[in-house]
């Protein structure tokens, strides 16, 4: 975890070390978007249940921007309209806040993004404040600590490294250089630097800023992809590992260049006239799944998935007539072996109540919409794919 007594001195025996990737054990995935193998959410999809998140006044979703699944509670972040950290139970039963707005000792200016380390507590990027603040899930204050430079996000790599992407963001103290060339710093829980990786080419136009792309962690282990990039990367505590490496058969996928990076633009136009990878993707324990940008079809996102079995490739599509599955999007996280996780507004929701009591997969449809008003929470929505299907 941690430590409340925290030297910001960072030992210069780490300071030169940029760490670089082994590619021997990658697995090059090439898609066929003209496959015939394409199959509709109906056919793969076993079970599709949903948590309703409870609603008063205390709680108040505007959008959920992180959705942290833990073994027994729920945490939802909303960074920019209700500005709080929320924690449910997966009966959707409100627990309590984490934190809130303010200049107090624990409270944070910015929600920059929130980690929950091996023992369930929950950590606070502030970069306003410059420092992550640690809190018990119960909401109790532990213990706040000032940053050497400023990040878009941090996970922890079990409790005693912190894995931050430094893309698009300043040094504060420390080595300046080694954190404005790299996208990625791996830390121990004293922020002394164990490595740097990943040349970040945001820096070529600081005003351009990217932060859609995620870090996922499952299994306990930690992934993510270089800026705008098509390989996912393992990271370790001494190493980084080429894991997944995206590309499509007879096309190429997009990779933006500096020049491209450098006039937001250029690569605006490029990304949508060329295929590219959408920074989604999700390894399960039967399946891996990623989202792909195709600008000339309807519906631009297309996901595809690949058994680990077999390493047969699906082409997914969501034009299905129940609109339960035709929502799967853009979930947040995998819940157990093969479960997808995502919301779906009440809005959108009541707009088809009519024909999800008809014929939607989703189970128990009609406590879905007891007392279900406009005004209350996102509902979660937990889709579990069939791998025998995946592997059909």
């Amino acid at each position: 975890m941690l430590y409340a007594s925290l030297s910001l001195s960072i030992s210069c025996n780490h300071l030169s070390n940029s760490a670089e990737a082994d590619y021997s054990n990658v697995t090059r995935i090439q898609y066929d978007k003209n496959a015939e193998n394409v199959v509709v959410i109906d056919q793969i999809v076993d079970r599709c249940s949903f948590v309703r998140l409870e609603t008063h006044n205390s709680n108040l979703i505007g959008r959920i921007d992180q959705l942290l699944l833990c073994d027994t509670f729920i945490v939802i972040v909303d960074k920019r309209i209700a500005k709080s950290i929320f924690v449910f139970n997966y009966d959707g039963k409100f627990l309590n806040r984490i934190s809130r707005l303010g200049n107090g000792p624990g409270e944070y200016l910015l929600i920059n993004h929130v980690a929950i380390n091996d023992n369930n507590e929950v950590c606070i990027l502030d970069n306003i404040k410059g420092r992550v603040s640690l809190f018990d899930i119960s909401g109790k204050y532990i213990s706040s600590h000032d940053l050497p430079f400023k990040s878009a996000k941090m996970e922890f790599l079990g409790n005693d490294n912190i894995l931050f992407d430094v893309q698009d963001c300043s040094p504060i103290s420390g080595n300046k250089k080694l954190i404005e060339k790299s996208c990625y710093v791996l830390t121990d829980s004293k922020f002394n630097i164990r490595y740097a990786f990943g040349e970040d080419y945001s820096y070529n136009n600081p005003s351009y800023q990217n932060y859609m792309d995620d870090f996922l962690k499952t299994d306990g282990k930690l992934y993510s992809r270089l800026h705008l990039g098509n390989t996912i990367f393992e990271f370790n505590r001494d190493s980084v590992i080429a894991r997944y490496e995206l590309s499509m058969k007879d096309e190429k996928l997009y990779a933006p260049t500096i020049e491209d990076l450098s006039t937001p633009d250029i690569y605006t136009e490029k990304r949508l006239i060329q295929p590219s990878f959408s920074g989604d993707f999700f390894l399960c324990k039967d399946y891996s799944c990623f989202k792909m940008l195709f600008p000339e079809r309807e519906n631009l996102y297309t996901w595809f998935f690949k058994s680990n079995k077999t390493g047969k490739i699906l082409t997914l599509s969501t034009e299905s007539d129940d609109p339960v599955l035709s929502r799967f999007y853009s979930p947040f996280g995998r819940s157990g072996d093969n479960t997808l996780v995502q919301d779906i507004s009440p809005t959108s929701l009541l707009s088809r109540k009519d024909d999800i009591l008809a014929g939607s997969m989703v189970e128990n449809p009609e406590a879905l919409f007891d007392g279900l008003s406009l005004e209350d929470n996102p509902v979660l929505f937990f889709y579990t794919f069939n791998p025998d299907m995946v592997d059909m």
